[in-house]
């Protein structure tokens, strides 16, 4: 029963994907942003579940800020994404000249540049958050290998859309259960590899303080970083227009492996770091973090 109760939702969010790209491919870029804004706004009152873990997740985001405006941000949070999608949707209108100017951020591929004179690579880490999928249609765009980690959906016929609307950007994808080696591969020949790294599984990651309280995330970047020597980048891929594909680059090129000895604390302090960037990342813009669960395990349904 529940294994036909998934293939049945598979199927549903795979009709709905398909029914919603075919309205928005062929509509103005204005009227899809405020059909994402209308679902973005109503999906947020007929979503308790994620209403209730945004709500929790932005009392400790914006502690101190009054509950009106904390929500305020969270309603803007859903409708910002709905807005990355119709971002998605649209991609394949856009040239490869188009994906490289709607990115500001010509110091930022500027350091990234210095950084891969070590020869090992690079290592971007980025949160659900801003466009990170047209922030890597620009490094793909600009020439940089770029190889993605992606997860794997339950319909096949929807994994192959959103996979390939990211391959026609000059992505290389791997599929999370099937990375192994060819993520070396990638940094050994001095490519980026970008990774999410805010779903964490359950004692599968590593404990590092996230707005002053303990939250597990994915060790892997760090791990990678560390086994291979790459640079380590956080980078946030922030929307600077509501209803253009337009974003601005934020990096930290600052980020520097310790080495203690112990590799598990080298995993531990390493991962902290990026988590810190992500950190400040999220203070300045907040709304445009994507978080519908619980990103703390201690969280209850908040204020």
């Amino acid at each position: 029963m529940t294994v036909m109760a998934g293939t049945v939702a598979a199927r549903v969010q795979y009709g709905a994907w398909r029914a919603v790209s075919a309205v928005v491919e062929r509509m103005p870029a204005q009227a899809a942003y405020a059909l994402a804004t209308g679902i973005g706004t109503t999906g947020y009152y007929l979503w308790p579940r994620a209403r209730r873990a945004m709500h929790s997740n932005y009392s400790r985001v914006l502690p101190g800020v009054p509950k009106t405006e904390r929500h305020r941000v969270a309603r803007r949070s859903l409708v910002n994404y709905c807005k990355y999608l119709v971002d998605f949707i649209r991609f394949p209108k856009l040239t490869p000249t188009a994906i490289v100017e709607a990115v500001e951020g010509a110091e930022e591929f500027a350091s990234l540049d210095r950084a891969l004179k070590c020869g090992r690579g690079a290592v971007v880490v980025c949160m659900h958050f801003g466009n990170w999928d047209l922030g890597a249609g620009a490094a793909a765009a600009r020439g940089y290998p770029l190889t993605v980690v992606a997860e794997t959906f339950a319909d096949d016929r929807l994994d192959a859309m959103v996979a390939g609307s990211r391959e026609r950007l000059g992505m290389r994808l791997v599929k999370m259960e099937k990375a192994g080696p060819s993520l070396l591969r990638a940094l050994k020949a001095n490519g980026l590899l970008a990774l999410l790294i805010d779903r964490a599984v359950p004692g599968d990651g590593v404990k590092v303080t996230f707005f002053d309280e303990e939250v597990e995330v994915p060790a892997g970047p760090a791990r990678l970083a560390l086994r291979t020597g790459a640079a380590v980048v956080a980078a946030a891929f922030v929307r600077s227009h509501p209803n253009r594909q337009e974003v601005k680059a934020h990096c930290d090129f600052s980020i520097r492996p310790q080495k203690t000895g112990d590799r598990d604390c080298d995993i531990q302090l390493l991962t902290q770091a990026i988590m810190s960037a992500h950190e400040r990342f999220i203070r300045q813009y907040p709304d445009q973090w994507y978080m519908f669960r619980p990103m703390w395990e201690s969280a209850g349904s908040g204020p």
